[in-house]
C-alpha cells in the first residue's frame, strides 16, 4: 500500500488530546446519526451554546446537586462542540462562515458558564476572572497557531494572512459588525505572534500595493513539518478545551471551587512556557 502523505495528518496532530481521545470519540455516533438528516452543523453549534447556557443556569445555584447537573450538561455541550466540525466535514459543508459561527458559539458558551459560576461561587470570583482571561488567551493563541501551521504545512500559504484579506474583502462588499469584530480578532492574533497590527483603514491602504503571496512547494512544507513536530505536539496541549474539560469533570464531583487556583496557575505557566519556546524555535513563522 502507498504510504500516506504526512502533510495530510496535520489537522489530527493539531487537535487537542482531550478532544481527540475523549470528545471526538463520544461525538462520532452523533455525527453518524446526523449525517443523513437535515440537521446542519450550525444548528448543532446553536444547540451546544444553548446547553452551555443551561449548564450556566445550574451553576448559578451554587449547591452541590446543581454543580453536578451543570457539569454533566456542560460536558454534553463540549461533545456537541466536536460534533459540528465533524458533521460539516462529513456533509461537505465546511466553510469560513461556519468557522466564524462556531467561534462565536464557543465564546458565548464560555462567557455564560463563567458568569454562572461567578454567581454560584461568589467567593471565587477573582479566580474565575483570571480563568476567563486565561481561556481567552489560550483560545486566541491556539487558534492562530493551528490555522497558521495547518495552512502553511498542508497548503503552503500564510493562512492567517489570507484569512485577514478574505475577511476584509467580505467586509468591503457587505459591512457587518460580525466581520468587523472578526477582522480585529485576527489582528489581535497577529499582534501577539508577530507584533503587527492594522486597522481597517490602514489595511485598505496597504491593499493598494499588495505583496505577492509566498506559497511553499511540497518539499519545503514537508521539511518544515518535520522540524516543527515537537512544537506542534507542545501547542496541542494549550487549547481552551483542556480547561473546559477539567471544569466540567470537577463540577461533576462538586469540587471545582477547590481547584480553581491550581488550574489557573498550572494552565498559565504551561501557556507561558509554550509561547516562550515557540518564539525561540520560530523567530519568523514564514521561515523554515
Amino acid at each position: 500500500m502507498p504510504q500516506a502523505n504526512p502533510l495530510n495528518q496535520i489537522r489530527k496532530a493539531l487537535t487537542e488530546p482531550v478532544v481527540r481521545y475523549i470528545q471526538e470519540p463520544a461525538a462520532r455516533p452523533l455525527v453518524y446519526a446526523f449525517k443523513e438528516t437535515p440537521i446542519t452543523p450550525n444548528q448543532v453549534t446553536f444547540l451546544s451554546a444553548l446547553l452551555a447556557i443551561v449548564s450556566a443556569w445550574f451553576f448559578s445555584h451554587g449547591d452541590t446537586r446543581s454543580m453536578i447537573q451543570g457539569g454533566i450538561i456542560f460536558e454534553i455541550s463540549l461533545i456537541l462542540d466536536s460534533v459540528d466540525g465533524e458533521l460539516a466535514r462529513a456533509k461537505g459543508m465546511a466553510s469560513e462562515w461556519g468557522r466564524i459561527v462556531d467561534g462565536i458559539g464557543d465564546y458565548v458558551s464560555s462567557i455564560a458558564v463563567l458568569i454562572g459560576l461567578m454567581i454560584g461561587m461568589p467567593g471565587s470570583q477573582g479566580a474565575l476572572l483570571v480563568m476567563a482571561l486565561l481561556i481567552f488567551l489560550r483560545g486566541v493563541t491556539f487558534d492562530y497557531f493551528k490555522e497558521s501551521m495547518s495552512n502553511r504545512i498542508k497548503n503552503g500559504y500564510d493562512g492567517p494572512g489570507r484569512d485577514i484579506r478574505k475577511t476584509y474583502e467580505k467586509y468591503s462588499a457587505a459591512p457587518s459588525a460580525i466581520l468587523k469584530i472578526y477582522f480585529y480578532y485576527l489582528q489581535l492574533q497577529r499582534l501577539i505572534f508577530r507584533g503587527q497590527w492594522s486597522s481597517l483603514p490602514g489595511y485598505e491602504t496597504s491593499q493598494r500595493n499588495p505583496l505577492q503571496e509566498d506559497v511553499w512547494p511540497e518539499e519545503k512544507r514537508l521539511r518544515f513539518y518535520r522540524n516543527q513536530r515537537s512544537l506542534i505536539a507542545l501547542w496541542s496541549w494549550n487549547g481552551p478545551d483542556l480547561i473546559f474539560f477539567l471544569m466540567a469533570v470537577l463540577s461533576c464531583f462538586a469540587i471545582l471551587e477547590n481547584y480553581l487556583q491550581w488550574i489557573s496557575g498550572i494552565m498559565f505557566a504551561q501557556l507561558l512556557l509554550t509561547f516562550t519556546i515557540h518564539h525561540l524555535m520560530i523567530r519568523n513563522e514564514t521561515s523554515s
